[in-house]
């Protein structure tokens, strides 16, 4: 029997309560009430991951999105970090750039997660041509 069917058991069957089931387990109590609560193990639990679109950044995202697509070219010193692409919106839209910091950094975190961790696809993709041995 798996540990989940025991802590069940022990408290519908024989009455224990869970601080009980938690000594005589190993488990924590929050555990043994997260075993006791839920009825189906094999539906998945709930995400709370929520995906952010900075609004406010919208018309400046391309001009940003320029930048970091150059920074897959450039040496690993001159890649622009949040702060700089902040500083640089600001400098040249210091009229109408009004965003928070926080805010372009998150998009920045973001978009070079996506940039920098696209794979080259060519081996894949069967260009890669091996040379031939002499």
């Amino acid at each position: 029997m798996t540990p989940v069917h025991d802590i069940r058991k022990l408290y519908f069957e024989e009455g224990k309560n869970i601080s009980q089931i938690a000594k005589m387990t190993g488990f924590n109590r929050k555990t043994v009430r997260n075993y006791l609560k839920r009825d189906d193990f094999n539906s998945p639990v709930p995400s709370a991951a929520r995906i952010a679109d900075y609004p406010k950044l919208n018309p400046f995202k391309p001009e940003i999105d320029n930048w970091l697509n150059d920074d897959k070219k450039a040496k690993p010193k001159q890649i622009h970090t949040a702060k700089q692409v902040f500083d640089r919106l600001n400098s040249k839209y210091s009229d109408s750039f009004d965003c928070p910091y926080k805010t372009a950094a998150g998009y920045v975190a973001g978009k070079k997660k996506e940039i920098f961790t696209q794979k080259d696809r060519s081996f894949a993709s069967g260009t890669y041509s091996r040379r031939s041995s002499s």
